[in-house]
């Protein structure tokens, strides 16, 4: 039991982050992302014995995107808004290399011009871009195959560049 919570710590201090990124492309609110890791982080810990092997990360973003549909069904909050534009400072500035302004700015403006994608599209681009999952281990998460990701990530990279077309 000691081991296992060493492991965890070592798990909770490598995922937490990319974790809370994720949370935040689901609900666009910093304190509730928060809630939401620690959730996971619980739900985890007291259901290790379903996790069966396999990407980790994958795992826990799976239990953090049903712990959101929770939250969402229960409606413990007011609103809940999946097209929000706030929060993504917070996001855009968290796990970027340190004194490296520029490449501060290039999230940003990605993550602003992720908001004229649909949360679904979103999420994908996010998942495949910023948190390095493959398009298996996406299709995993979001409960859809490879090449629904696959073809969903390419869609959502063409839309993008539209956009940035259309504001330059």
């Amino acid at each position: 039991m000691d081991e296992f919570g060493h492991d965890m710590d070592m798990i909770f201090r490598k995922y937490a982050l990319p974790l809370k990124k994720y949370a935040m492309t689901l609900c666009h609110d910093s304190f509730l992302a928060d809630d939401l890791v620690a959730d996971t982080f619980y739900k985890a810990i007291t259901h290790i014995d379903t996790f069966h092997g396999g990407n980790i990360f994958t795992w826990l973003c799976a239990i953090a995107k049903n712990q959101f549909l929770n939250h969402v069904k229960k409606k413990e909050t007011q609103n809940v808004s999946l097209d929000a534009e706030d929060t993504f400072t917070e996001i855009a500035s968290e796990g970027t290399p340190l004194g490296d302004v520029m490449q501060k700015e290039q999230k940003m403006e990605l993550f602003t011009k992720m908001q004229t994608l649909s949360s679904q599209d979103r999420e994908v681009v996010y998942l495949r871009t910023f948190a390095d999952l493959s398009f298996k281990e996406i299709g995993e998460v979001l409960k859809k195959s490879e090449n629904w990701a696959r073809v969903t990530f390419f869609r959502a990279k063409a839309k993008l560049k539209k956009t940035m077309e259309r504001l330059d």
